[in-house]
């Protein structure tokens, strides 16, 4: 058996004149180039997706990091109650500031927490700060009725045992 002239594709000049054929081979590359850009597509929305994901994380850490600012701008106002504070014998008008300060200084955290879900740094943080206070952490009506956000509340437990 010998090669008996058969060919996959018309061959010669004659075949470019063949208006079929440039259909056929128009048909191949349309299909291609719709392959590609499909591709290219997903791709850019994959591209997209990352992008979104790395703003919303971008924005949350700012969003901590401002909170914070705020926190140590109010601690620097208050030099006397951002290292803790001793319950007097009677409450009087400075523990009841010292008393809102406590309570500012969880909601900013908690706040914090909400942005940050379990980040270790913002944890570690947290928790040296709440430790300045923990004297009267250990006696709020607010720790003791679980009144902040249960990943405060559980770095609070830890800090008074």
């Amino acid at each position: 058996m010998g090669n008996s002239g058969i060919t996959c594709f018309k061959t010669g000049w004659p075949a470019l004149l063949d208006v079929d054929l440039w259909v056929k081979w128009f048909d191949i590359f349309a299909s291609l180039a719709t392959t590609i850009a499909v591709f290219a597509a997903i791709f850019a929305a994959y591209i997209g997706y990352q992008q979104l994901i790395s703003n919303v994380k971008e924005t949350r850490n700012a969003t901590a990091c401002n909170i914070y600012q705020q926190y140590l701008a109010l601690c620097m106002a208050n030099p006397n109650f951002s290292n803790g504070m001793a319950k007097p014998e009677s409450r009087n008008k400075e523990y009841t500031q010292y008393c809102w300060f406590i309570s500012s200084m969880l909601y900013s955290f908690e706040k914090i927490l909400e942005t940050q879900k379990g980040d270790p740094q913002w944890v570690k943080t947290i928790e040296s700060q709440l430790m300045m206070h923990k004297e009267h952490l250990m006696s709020s009506d607010t720790v003791k009725d679980e009144q902040w956000e249960k990943e405060l509340d559980n770095i609070i437990k830890k800090v008074i045992r």
